[in-house]
């Protein structure tokens, strides 16, 4: 307990008991890196609840806000480092000393802003499903990334990270993508449960068409309903269809899963190849890019997996 918990006040703003901080008890805590995800999943669904009486475009600013005062904008912070270092066209060793740079470039600052306004614009119309995974999928592709590359300073907070890493840190990454994934299940559950509980057919227009825009699905719906905005389709409130096609989230989240660690793979080659291996701005940045990638990719599955449709609006 005392080390995840650890995790959390390491990495997170989460209000927990302070646990004494030593680099051995660290590298044995940073596997459950991935549970933090976790922790931050259930939140945000629960704020994603705004969109019940908020237009889209406030849940998704509201959820971007929350995700950021969440984790403390630590993540964003080690994507503009790297932004600025590996986009510089400098040699190895001037690009990590412009990553140890307090101050801001060009480079960072145009990170910051094409993720916050990826993460806005998936937040909008993002199932809660995929909600719940997605900070999993970053932090297990975080693991996953250290695992690949050498870390590529002398020293430094993200060296305990790197030689924590390995087959073990690999397996708990993968185990919890796949447990988080099928953790989607209960909340299609939950969903049937609320959408016959509260009565489909009563749901008033205002708030069905938020739903939609929040990425709520049609049950038996086909493109029917995504061009019949004067009805009322039958909704449910966290984005999964009632034909119970719970098999089809899964796949939804493992495929996005796999998009997201390919883009890791990938990502860690070419870090490896410009710095000569990761740090820990370069974790941050493999988060917040895998996360993106995650939410992506689920939105496009579930448009393409039959049994699942995302209604916009």
């Amino acid at each position: 307990m005392k080390s995840f918990l650890l995790m959390v006040g390491f990495f997170t703003r989460l209000p927990v008991p302070k646990v004494e901080f030593t680099e051995e008890r660290y590298r044995r805590a940073v596997k459950l890196l991935p549970l933090v995800g976790l922790a931050l999943g259930v939140i945000l669904v629960l704020v994603s609840a705004i969109g019940f009486v908020a237009p889209p475009l406030v849940r998704g600013a509201v959820l971007v806000c929350a995700y950021i005062f969440l984790s403390g904008g630590l993540h964003f912070d080690g994507l503009a480092d790297t932004c600025d270092g590996v986009f510089s066209g400098r040699s190895r060793e001037q690009s990590l000393e412009i990553m140890k740079d307090s101050r801001i470039g060009v480079f960072g600052t145009l990170g910051i802003f094409m993720a916050g306004l990826s993460y806005f614009a998936l937040f909008t119309a993002a199932p809660v499903p995929a909600l719940l995974v997605f900070p999993v999928c970053g932090r297990a592709c975080c693991l996953l990334s250290a695992s690949l590359a050498p870390y590529a300073r002398a020293d430094g907070m993200g060296k305990a990270t790197g030689l924590a890493s390995g087959p073990v840190a690999i397996a708990s990454a993968a185990a919890s993508l796949v447990c988080a994934s099928f953790l989607t299940i209960p909340l299609a559950l939950l969903a049937d449960r609320l959408s016959g509980a509260a009565g489909v057919a009563a749901v008033p227009d205002a708030v069905a068409v938020a739903a939609r825009a929040a990425g709520v699905a049609g049950a038996g719906a086909t493109g029917v309903v995504a061009r019949a905005a004067s009805s009322v389709p039958q909704t449910v409130p966290f984005g999964i269809g009632t034909d119970g096609s719970f098999v089809t989230v899964v796949l939804c989240s493992l495929i996005a899963a796999a998009a997201a660690v390919l883009v890791t793979v990938f990502m860690t080659a070419r870090l490896k190849a410009k710095l000569g291996g990761v740090t820990g701005d370069t974790f941050g940045a493999v988060i917040e890019v895998a996360s993106i990638v995650y939410l992506f990719t689920f939105g496009v599955a579930g448009q393409v997996l039959p049994g699942i449709i995302f209604s916009t609006v």
